[in-house]
């Protein structure tokens, strides 16, 4: 699949493997959401992202909902990327097959893992 515009920088990845699981590093709490995409253009490339999901306490921008004009505050889930606490070599990378592809991915975070509880 490609997306012919002059806007579109990169290939089109296309979601393949979702996990999640929770993680409890130096005492914090920490549920991990782990993304796999296929690239649609180039066989064997793949993309990998990790997120952190985490509880914020938001104030909207926009003024809603009142005629007193406050904004309207909320607690929300929120996903942040963490991709980067192992490597940026996730961001294209090749593998066989999406379960190398994933392997390879949860053996980096295994390793980053063992260095910072050790």
């Amino acid at each position: 699949m490609k997306i012919k515009h002059p806007a579109v920088k990169s290939d089109v990845f296309k979601l393949v493997s979702l996990l999640e699981f929770d993680l409890e590093v130096g005492g914090k709490f920490f549920p991990a959401r782990v993304e796999l995409f296929r690239d649609t253009e180039r066989e064997n490339h793949w993309r990998c992202r990790m997120w952190e999901r985490e509880l914020c306490h938001l104030t909207f921008t926009l003024r809603r909902g009142s005629k007193s004009g406050k904004r309207i505050e909320s607690d929300e889930e929120v996903l942040i990327e963490r991709t980067w606490v192992l490597s940026d070599k996730f961001e294209d990378f090749e593998a066989a097959r999406a379960g190398e592809a994933i392997k390879r991915f949860i053996d980096a975070l295994k390793e980053y893992l063992q260095r910072v509880t050790a």
